[in-house]
């Protein structure tokens, strides 16, 4: 493959995703370049919750289509996601919050997604550890589990190979090179590589190959702080995944019980390459989990990471051509929900080298132009805002 059809940088499970889905459409001269080693950023700090709930119809798309492909990766690909179906509630506070709950439920019931409004006597049935004296509504969906997200940029990755094409790690792409208004390659320090396409998909460096086209995303890098608990032998371990959608706390269970617990907090990322653990965050985070959780008190922190998301404005990904380059593709700003979307992204994307388009999930208002516009962008993500 001395010049690919395609070059995809980021070896993470967007450009894994990518790289595979472009396989399966017959586009098999494609090259991986990783900086370091497959899942090695974002993804492979990520919890690997996998949801359909959302309050915009393009997400509702990006999610459904994603949930069904993780429901047969090892078919699909002949590898395993670790894939474990699990349901998923959300609670807010608020009386009037519940409007944000009705919403995404009549979205996603449009999109054959099932998922009910839960009053609280109903949402201790369906967690009955889960305190709900000072929650308003919950909204409980069917359609959710997790996975282990490095064994999907993996499998996504050895699939792609079985069908042409190239993976190189430790391959670190300097820039993109463009002649004429076209991509002609990229540069891997002193090595050239000439192609026509160039998908970024490197997560939280995306800018420093936009910046060399002379254009950046507005794109924040936060750090999320992870802490998982010990198992509690009185809590079975296939409680529903849950967020806690106004206090901006989330958990699911480890297949043994324990309990993988976040609180969003937006802290700028000091070091995106070795993003360091913050213990003293710790303290926030048990103390978030055993108000809603009260027998979570009787349990330790076993162990904890941390890892970088990348934001835009609208909590929506930047997904396709850019016209600084033709040729020159995005898949960036995945706004904390990369791993779970990563199969539709991967075909949207591919679909739009291959066929001028995507055809399976329309994202067309995903483009980077968006941010061009006057109107304030508003955020179409999980959290409450306002």
């Amino acid at each position: 493959m001395d010049k690919p059809e395609a070059v995809i940088v980021g070896g993470g499970v967007i450009g894994a995703s990518i790289a595979f889905h472009l396989a399966e459409l017959g586009f098999t001269e494609v090259l991986l370049l990783e900086r370091s080693h497959l899942a090695a950023g974002s993804t492979g700090r990520s919890v690997g919750m996998i949801e359909t709930v959302y309050p915009t119809d393009v997400n509702v798309d990006l999610a459904a289509f994603s949930y069904r492909e993780f429901a047969r990766f090892e078919a699909l690909t002949g590898r395993t996601a670790d894939f474990h179906p699990r349901r998923y509630l959300e609670t807010v506070h608020a009386p009037e919050h519940r409007r944000f709950l009705e919403a995404a439920v009549d979205k996603g019931r449009r999109h054959g997604l099932h998922m009910n409004i839960l009053e609280p006597d109903a949402i201790q049935q369906a967690f009955p550890e889960l305190r709900t004296d000072d929650v308003a509504a919950g909204l409980l969906a069917e359609e959710a589990g997790f996975c282990d997200p490095h064994s999907v940029a993996v499998g996504y990755a050895e699939a792609a190979q079985e069908r042409g094409a190239r993976v190189r790690t430790k391959a670190a792409v300097d820039r993109v090179l463009v002649k004429d208004g076209r991509v002609v390659g990229v540069s891997v320090g002193p090595e050239t590589i000439p192609t026509p396409v160039v998908v970024n998909a490197a997560g939280p460096w995306c800018n420093d190959l936009n910046r060399g086209l002379g254009f950046e995303l507005p794109v924040d890098r936060w750090q999320r702080q992870i802490f998982v608990t010990t198992p509690h032998p009185d809590i079975p371990a296939d409680r529903p995944m849950y967020i806690d959608v106004t206090g901006r706390f989330y958990f699911r269970q480890e297949l043994d019980g324990g309990f993988i617990l976040g609180l969003v907090e937006d802290v700028a990322a000091k070091d995106v390459m070795n993003p360091e653990t913050d213990w003293d965050f710790k303290t926030k985070a048990v103390e978030a989990a055993v108000h809603r959780v009260p027998r979570l008190a009787e349990t330790q922190i076993a162990r904890g990471w941390s890892g970088i998301v990348t934001f835009t404005p609208d909590q929506l990904p930047v997904l396709g051509p850019v016209p600084q380059a033709e040729g020159f593709y995005l898949a960036n700003g995945m706004s904390g929900y990369g791993v779970m979307i990563s199969p539709a992204v991967g075909r949207a994307v591919a679909e739009m080298i291959v066929h001028g388009e995507s055809r399976t999930v329309r994202v067309g208002s995903l483009s980077a132009a968006r941010f061009g516009r006057k109107e304030r962008a508003q955020p179409a993500g999980l959290w409450l805002t306002k």
